[in-house]
């Protein structure tokens, strides 16, 4: 089941056109006499001297503006990459306002773009059409700009994704590979369509403010293991399927108390139907003080172990109120039940989110059995999920990305 929609590159591919600026963004009543006029403002609405402000033209077909979701790559074929180049660069004024010698002709028919950067580390920024019709000055709202992480769960040794470029349509925004991903460390917020290598791969949308982590899949390079979807309705995760094991459980401590999973209907009571045919895990508990609850499972048997070590992330469905850890574990026992192992933070709130786990991000604590996930990689025997406040945790979706086989 999926409640977030994934990208397919050189698959079917969502292609939308730049953002444009609403009407009521546009038309400032300062009139001008030569030229093209530009007026920064923030997100209050007052105006941001020494804002950097450039003026582009776009060179290319023009892209399919928005196209509905079932018309596939085939009636796409008029989608043809468009670049862009700067025409002028200035610096706004005291009252947000940047004068250009281009004449407003050469900016007909939706040609031009305007990028404002703004800040320390530009953290303000804005990607938009140039509105201006006439000579009065075009309005630009800078808003806080945007980090995007473009992930392929591919191998970062593939030829392909070492040699790529992936960049956001019609703008001047581009990554180069950072292993097996691709990192924009700042970009304006909006609706961008995604290209690799100059072919459109995805639609992403971005919003001001926030850090944005997506997967595209490169076709036959991208891996993952599913190492649990629920959809099967039983307690056994996927890899019982080709290697036999105990399947999961769920356990209070500290005087906690679970009300879903129940005695009466056991784990498969705690699946619930999303009435499209797949299924999730519904935890419902009670928890007081410094009691918790965990959900685990052992990969193999007591003693069996696989070699995770090509793990690129973890990533798995959430939605809930609580806080809570994932933890894949060595196989074997220290003392008392407690393990080694890479541990991770997360939190659900009442919207499903995917949350994406990197090994290297991992939370270390000696203390309490937490190491770094290069010291037990290659010898996983158990995953985990601590549950520390809260009432619900609901999981879906458990995906060991980088991995297509397990051994």
């Amino acid at each position: 089941m999926k409640r977030v929609v994934e990208c397919f590159i050189f698959g079917v591919a969502l292609l939308v056109g730049c953002t444009e600026k609403g009407n009521d963004a546009a038309g400032a009543t300062s009139e001008t006499t030569n030229g093209i006029a530009i007026v920064a403002f923030d997100g209050a609405h007052m105006p941001i001297p020494q804002a950097r402000v450039t003026l582009y033209q776009r060179s290319g077909a023009v892209p399919v503006e928005s196209p509905s979701e079932d018309v596939n790559i085939q009636e796409q074929s008029q989608f043809l990459p468009s670049h862009v180049s700067a025409l002028e660069t200035a610096t706004a004024d005291d009252s947000g306002m940047v004068q250009f010698g281009t004449e407003l002709d050469q900016c007909q028919n939706a040609r031009c773009y305007v990028e404002g950067i703004a800040g320390e580390d530009s953290s303000l920024m804005v990607w938009t059409k140039l509105d201006a019709v006439d000579s009065t000055a075009d309005e630009i709202e800078l808003l806080p700009s945007v980090t995007l992480t473009v992930r392929t769960g591919a191998a970062a040794s593939d030829s392909i994704v070492s040699r790529s470029v992936v960049m956001l349509d019609a703008t001047p925004y581009w990554a180069k590979n950072d292993g097996s991903e691709f990192v924009f460390s700042h970009v304006p917020a909006g609706l961008y369509t995604l290209l690799a290598d100059d072919q459109p791969v995805a639609a992403v949308s971005l919003d001001a403010g926030t850090s944005v982590d997506t997967l595209v899949r490169f076709q036959e390079l991208t891996r993952e293991y599913v190492f649990e979807d629920f959809d099967d309705g039983d307690s056994l995760n996927n890899l019982a399927k080709t290697y036999k094991n105990f399947g999961w459980y769920y356990m209070p401590h500290k005087g906690a108390t679970f009300e879903s999973p129940d005695s009466a209907g056991g784990f498969a009571g705690a699946l619930v139907d999303d009435g499209a045919g797949g299924k999730y895990l519904s935890l419902k508990y009670a928890i007081q003080d410094t009691a918790y609850v965990m959900l685990g499972t052992h990969l193999g048997l007591d003693s069996g172990y696989y070699d995770l070590s090509a793990l690129s992330a973890v990533r798995l469905k959430v939605r809930g109120d609580c806080d809570f850890a994932v933890a894949l574990e060595h196989y074997r026992q220290i003392e008392n039940n407690n393990y080694n192992k890479a541990l991770w933070m997360g939190t659900a709130n009442d919207e499903w989110t995917d949350l994406v786990l990197h090994p290297g991000k991992e939370v270390l604590d000696s203390e309490n059995y937490q190491v770094s996930w290069g010291e037990i990689s290659n010898e996983i025997g158990i995953f985990s999920i601590f549950i520390y406040n809260g009432t619900r945790l609901e999981i879906d979706e458990i995906v060991f990305e980088g991995i297509q086989i397990i051994d």
